[in-house]
């Protein structure tokens, strides 16, 4: 298990928060497709809200499969983060997979791929995810940190307005722009 602390930074710049955490030193770390599958029931309500159950598949710049990752995540109330447990069990066929949860009453899946770009700086590590338009229409920014004291210095020398912290996760966000959409 791996406790994890992280907030989501709304209404970013990509290419500026990249030029700007070049400038302050950040440690680039890596760049990854990610083919992420959530997965529901319909049948068995036993995952608390803001908790989830997610396959996360990296992938080459061919769309080759990497590497396969069973999590569930669970969410701990906090007022400051996002704190989660994470569990995760590395395995090797998605399909065969999604069958075995399919069988326990897991029968929904949400399908998102996303490119992620990945920076160490002041030991924490801030992730900027791109899904595709589909599942979520704008970037952001996730800052995994230690302390809500770090999480501040970050977000003042990168110049971040604090209004855009947010500790919903990406169903919670997704839900968000779904509304807007109908109620335009």
């Amino acid at each position: 298990m791996k406790k994890e602390m992280e907030v989501k930074i709304l209404n970013i710049d990509v290419l500026k928060v990249i030029e700007k955490l070049n400038f302050l030193g950040a440690k680039f770390l890596h760049e990854e497709n990610q083919k992420n599958y959530h997965i529901f029931s319909s049948k068995i309500d036993i995952i608390p809200k803001g908790s989830y159950l997610r396959i996360r598949e990296l992938l080459s710049k061919n769309g080759e499969v990497l590497h396969c990752e069973l999590t569930y995540k669970e969410n701990i109330a906090n007022k400051s983060f996002r704190e989660n447990n994470e569990f995760n069990a590395n395995f090797s066929d998605t399909k065969t997979m999604l069958e075995i949860l399919k069988f326990l009453g897991y029968d929904i899946v949400k399908i998102g791929e996303k490119n992620r770009i990945s920076f160490e700086f002041m030991d924490s590590i801030i992730d900027i995810d791109t899904w595709n338009k589909e599942i979520y229409p704008y970037p952001y920014m996730e800052i995994e940190t230690e302390s809500f004291e770090n999480l501040y210095k970050i977000l003042n020398l990168l110049e971040i307005d604090k209004e855009n912290i947010s500790l919903k996760s990406i169903e919670q966000l997704r839900e968000e722009v779904k509304n807007q959409k109908e109620y335009i």
